[in-house]
Formats: structure tokens, C-alpha cells, sequence
């Protein structure tokens, strides 16, 4: 039955695709449409204007990224110059607080909110540090007129640092190249011994630019090579006071004199590869192109235990031994090409593509890897159906039945998608074989239904934006109370309404709130938790001054978050899992902030968790793992264009 569904989604597509190309062929005013967006709102006489005056800056750098150029919808942006929420800078301040992690910058993290993969194919399953990785697809391709460096640094309370360097250079609007450099370095929150003693170093990096030969204008090429070195001090949570004999006086939120299960245990994220994507003008409304990429993905997890001390409390005995040493290492490799047809006018644009993959997955302690190919049909429509309404749908058919579609509506007034994805089960929940837990399963393809939609209201000062998240998914893939890996018997659905909440209060003052309830029900609605009730809301002065040149914005965020039986964290798989055991306590948290920019230089200092210093109170962000206590935390961010 889904193999028959794909299908049919697919002949629809290509025939929706054949009927669009007739109707472009009868429209001879569409043969002039723009193709070199790299030459686009470049001015001969202005670009010598600017170089006499050096007259440089943010309106003289863009980018984009490569799937602008893969679905002719070219969008370049120049980048942010004003300091608006800067101080926001950690993992859940970055995702508006619509993550769990483990209470410090770096740390293993998952959507609080389901988040369907659009790889309908296979994946390794080790997800947790995904977001600390720069893939290909979020790679900013630059048009500069001049030298282009960012740096951002911020220093945390509590030995923790976020560093990101960018530079970009045109030689030309025939090639460019750059690089980009993020660096985490988090101290230990809980259980801390001295400066230094890190529980998060990371080292992202990638290179990267784009070739238009003078000689071959029609032929452009994106290139960029990227690598993540994570790696992880692992330490399980903290000891439950009431089972500490040997402090009477410990309790939850001792913090850096917290006892925590795990002293030495180690994981370890490395990936990276290689990627092009290359393009040829046939002529104004036909060109083809082709994608390279090459990933390897390593997760590593090691620890010596003895079950005569605390790691009883999250290690079992193997064989009746007592102690052992866990060494598990897992490689994933993808090559893949893909190979595409596409074209715009004025109002529309189409792809066509066929991708294909080839995958291994070794698992140290199984001998015998696994390789598998996947071969894919696809294709995409754009209609501009007015000047401010376009109409996208998209899909891929997996030969062998899995499918994924999307429709997307976007105007002024109302955004609205809906996508329908077949996903196979990943290598990790099929497969694993470690020292402490291990299974052999044989799931079916997960099937989700999703749909989000929001209304866009203003009316003078106010702009209010109303909207609902939908997720109806059948054999829901997740992990257990026992830390295994286990399929839905019946359908979760989850249902989010909310809004978002803008309002300018005077020339001066601004509130903004974003408010989330959520509802799961359906036959298997207890394998998803969630928090019923989140909210995020701002209050804050900003002043303009100079023309623009300095800016001033101080307030306060408050985050607030009901309290809920979370998932569990367990190392050794990387994975969160469910628990009924822990249930943590709804919690507020607030941050005072002071956010300065003095032309391109831009100044933050924020007051972290600021009501624990009037009430004591820690929270929880994960069971066992508190959020971070109340810090002073600072950094700044510096563009050059020169």
C-alpha cells in the first residue's frame, strides 16, 4: 500500500511538472528570465564608487545557500548588523528554549517537539550532536566586494565559551572562498575539580566557496569541505541525595560539589566529508546539475566501571562480573550523487532529480558490516501565484516504498505546510551490540503526518501571529524505560496551539512572547513527553542613536516550562529514553541583559537564571542534570569588511 502511495505521488508530480513546461513554452515573455543571481544588483559604476571611497560595509556583502541555487529561488541576505538578542547565545536561548539538553552549552540535545527527518532513507541513529555540526545544506555561500571577517566570543559564567570565526573573499564574481570556525569549550557544571576541567570541547570547522569560469559563464560550482571533533565528558547525573550515605548534606543543586554517577566514562562524535554541487545553463529556462557528498560519521563511547561504587546506578553486571571496560565504536559512510534537471521563469520553477546512496555502518562488536544502496526519484514545484503568494510542493519516492511529500502556502496573511514522510528505521535502532544493553530488531517504516500553519495579524503596533503544530505518527520509534530500543504499537498524535505575540509599546519599548500549549493523545501517547505548558517572553528598551551607527537594547527574557516526566539521558547509546520515575518541577527562569553595538563592533553582558539569586531555587532541564545556576556571562562580536 505505501509503495502504491508513492508511486502515485510521484506520477502526480512529474505530471503536474509536464503540464507546467507546456504552459512555459507557450510564454515567450518568461524566455528572459534571471538565471546569474551572482551578477544580480551589481552595478559597474557603483562597485567603482565604492572601491574610490571604501566605502564597505554590511550592504556590500550577501549570501545564500546552495538550495536556493538547486530550486532557482535565488535569495541572498546581507548579514545582521544589529545587536537584537545577542546575548542569546547558548544551546536553548539559540533554539527559544524548545530543547532539552544536559544543563550546559554542548551537551547531548533533542527536540522537545517532533521533528520528522526529510532522509526517508537510512541513517546512522546518532543524532544527539547533530546540531554542533555545520552540514553541507546550512553552508553560507558568500558575494563579497571586499574582505569579509565576523568573529563572535562569549564567555559564560561557570568556564564555558562559544567561539565563531567566518572569513569570505571574492576574487571576482567568477570565484570566492572562505572559511568558518566554531569552537565550544564548556567546564563541568556539576562535579567540578579546577579550571579547565572540561566537559565539552568542540572544534566544528568547514571551507568553502563557489567557481563561475569567466570562460564558461553558464557552469557554476559550489565546493565546501566540513569536520566536527566532539567530545564529550559523560557523567550520567547526579547521585539521588537520599542514596548518598556519604554526605548527609548533599542535595539536588549542590552544583560544581554535586556527586554524579560517572567519573571517567567518554564519548565522542567525529565527522565530516566533502561536497559539491555543480550546475550548467542548457539556456534561460533549462539547466542541469549534480551533487556530490561524501560523510563519515564515528561515535565512540568508552568507560571503566566497578558496580561496588555508583556506577551500579546506571551499569549492570555482564557474565556476574563485577567491574569491566565498555569500548564501543561505530562508523557510518555515505557516498551520494544526484542528478537533476531543473528550471525557472518569472513565476515558476521546477526540479526533477534521481539520487543515489551508497551506505555502510560498522559496528566494532559485530563482524560483519552492513552496506546498502538507495535509489531515489524526486522533484519540486515552485508557482508564484502573485506577487506575495507562492504555492511549493515537493517529494521523493525511495525505491522500495518510502516516500516523503510536502505542500507549502505562503502569502502575507497565512503560511501553512503539510508533509506526509515514510521513514525507514535507522541502523542504530535495528542493530546494536554494546556491553551493557544489546538488540536485533526488525521495525516497520515509520509513518508521520504533519502540519503547521500560522496566521500573520497587525494592526498598528501589534502583530500578532496565532498557530498550531499537528503530528499524527505511526510506529513511533523511540527508546524505553529499559533503555532499549521499542516501536509505538498504536498512533501518538501531538497537537500545539499557541501564538506569537509582538507589540511595539512606545518609539522605545518592545514586549514579545511566544506561548506553546501541548497535547498528546492517540493509543501510544504515553512513549512522548513533552511539557503541557512553555512560554518565552521579552521586555525591552532599545534606542537608536547616530543614525543607526550605535544601539542600545537591555531587558529581560523569561522562560517558563510546566513540569512533566522527561526523558532520561543514556550515554552509552547516545539516546534520551523514557522514565517514570523523576518527574521534574515546572520552573521560571529570567535573564537580565544589556546588548551595545558601536558601529561594527557589538557588546553583550547578561545576568544568567537572575531569580535564583533571589529565591535559591535551581530546575531541572533533564532528569538528573539541573539547568545552569545563575551566571554573569559577556561577549562580543566584530565584522570587518576591509
Amino acid at each position: 500500500m505505501a509503495v502504491r502511495k508513492g508511486i502515485l505521488l510521484l506520477v502526480g508530480l512529474v505530471s503536474l511538472s509536464s503540464w507546467a513546461l507546456g504552459q512555459v513554452g507557450g510564454l515567450s515573455s518568461f524566455q528572459n528570465a534571471e538565471t546569474d543571481s551572482l551578477l544580480a544588483a551589481r552595478s559597474k559604476a557603483r562597485e567603482d564608487r565604492e572601491k574610490k571611497t571604501g566605502n564597505y560595509g554590511a550592504h556590500t556583502t550577501r549570501f545564500t545557500f546552495e538550495e536556493n541555487f538547486k530550486f532557482n529561488n535565488i535569495q541572498f541576505v546581507t548579514p545582521d548588523t544589529i545587536p537584537d538578542n545577542l546575548h542569546r547565545f547558548g544551546d536553548l536561548e539559540r533554539s527559544g528554549y524548545l530543547i532539552q539538553n544536559l544543563g550546559n552549552i554542548g551537551t547531548a540535545r533533542r527536540s522537545l517537539f517532533f521533528e520528522p527527518s526529510k532522509t526517508i532513507g537510512r541513517t546512522s541513529g546518532y543524532s544527539v550532536y547533530d546540531d554542533f555540526y555545520t552540514s553541507p545544506d546550512q553552508i553560507k555561500y558568500y558575494d563579497t566586494r571586499s574582505p569579509y571577517t565576523d568573529v563572535f566570543a562569549a564567555f559564560g559564567g561557570g568556564g564555558r565559551a562559544v567561539t565563531d570565526v567566518t572569513f569570505a573573499l571574492n576574487d571576482s564574481v567568477q570565484f570566492n572562498i572562505g572559511f568558518n570556525f566554531n569552537s565550544i569549550r564548556s567546564d563541568k557544571q556539576l562535579a567540578f575539580l579546577t579550571r579547565g576541567d572540561r566537559q565539552v570541547k568542540n572544534n566544528d570547522w568547514n571551507i568553502f566557496g563557489f567557481l563561475r569560469p569567466k570562460r564558461l559563464p553558464k557552469y557554476l560550482l559550489l565546493f565546501n569541505m566540513t569536520q566536527l571533533n566532539h567530545e564529550v565528558s559523560e557523567q550520567g547525573g547526579i547521585i539521588d541525595p537520599s542514596l548518598d550515605t556519604s554526605n548527609p548534606d548533599a542535595s539536588f543543586f549542590d552544583y560544581q560539589d554535586a556527586n554524579v554517577i560517572l567519573d571517567d566514562a567518554f564519548s565522542k562524535d567525529k565527522r565530516g566529508g566533502f561536497h559539491i554541487y555543480q550546475q550548467y545553463d542548457l539556456d534561460s529556462i533549462f539547466q542541469v546539475y549534480h551533487t556530490f557528498n561524501y560523510l563519515e560519521q564515528i561515535t565512540r563511547f568508552d568507560d571503566s566501571y566497578t558496580l561496588t561504587g555508583s556506577d551500579s546506578l546506571l551499569y549492570e553486571s555482564v557474565g556476574g562480573e563485577t567491574s569491566g571496560t565498555i569500548a564501543q565504536r561505530t562508523t557510518f559512510r555515505e557516498l551520494l550523487n544526484e542528478f537533476g534537471l531543473k528550471g525557472r521563469t518569472k513565476k515558476f520553477s521546477y526540479t526533477l532529480l534521481y539520487k543515489n546512496r551508497l551506505l555502510s555502518y560498522d559496528v566494532a562488536q559485530i563482524e560483519n558490516k552492513v552496506n546498502e544502496t538507495e535509489h531515489y526519484l524526486g522533484g519540486t514545484l515552485r508557482q508564484q501565484l502573485t506577487p506575495k503568494i507562492f504555492l511549493t510542493a515537493s517529494g521523493e519516492l525511495l525505491l522500495g516504498g518510502n516516500y516523503f511529500a510536502e505542500g507549502r502556502f505562503t502569502s502575507d496573511f497565512f503560511d501553512a505546510t503539510y508533509s506526509r514522510i515514510n521513514n525507514k528505521p535507522s541502523f542504530l535502532v535495528e542493530r546494536f551490540e554494546g556491553e551493557q544493553r544489546q538488540w536485533t530488531n526488525t521495525f516497520e517504516n515509520q509513518i508521520s503526518d504533519n502540519f503547521q500553519g500560522t496566521i500573520k495579524l497587525k494592526s498598528g503596533n501589534i502583530s500578532f501571529r496565532p498557530f498550531v503544530k499537528f503530528n499524527r505518527i505511526s510506529n513511533y520509534t523511540y527508546f524505553d524505560e529499559n533503555r532499549l530500543a521499542a516501536q509505538a504499537t498504536d498512533d501518538v498524535v501531538l497537537l500545539a496551539p499557541g501564538f506569537h505575540l509582538d507589540w511595539k509599546i512606545s518609539d522605545k519599548w518592545f514586549w514579545s512572547s511566544s506561548i506553546y500549549y501541548n497535547n498528546v493523545s492517540g493509543g501510544s501517547a504515553s512513549t512522548f513527553r513533552i511539557p503541557e505548558t512553555m512560554a518565552l517572553a521579552q521586555i525591552a528598551y532599545k534606542n537608536v542613536l547616530f543614525d543607526g551607527k550605535m544601539i542600545v537594547q537591555t531587558g529581560m527574557d523569561v522562560h517558563f516550562r510546566s513540569g512533566y516526566f522527561g526523558q532520561a539521558y543514556d550515554p552509552t547509546s547516545q539516546q534520551f529514553y523514557l522514565q517514570n520515575s523523576f518527574k521534574q518541577d515546572g520552573f521560571a527562569k529570567i535573564d537580565l541583559f544589556l546588548n551595545f553595538k558601536v558601529k561594527t563592533f557589538l557588546f553583550f553582558v547578561k545576568s544568567a537564571h537572575f531569580n535564583q539569586g533571589l529565591t535559591n531555587d535551581g530546575y531541572f532541564i533533564t532528569p538528573l542534570f539541573t539547568g545552569t545556576r545563575q551566571t554573569l556571562d559577556m561577549g562580543v562580536r566584530w565584522s570587518f569588511y576591509d
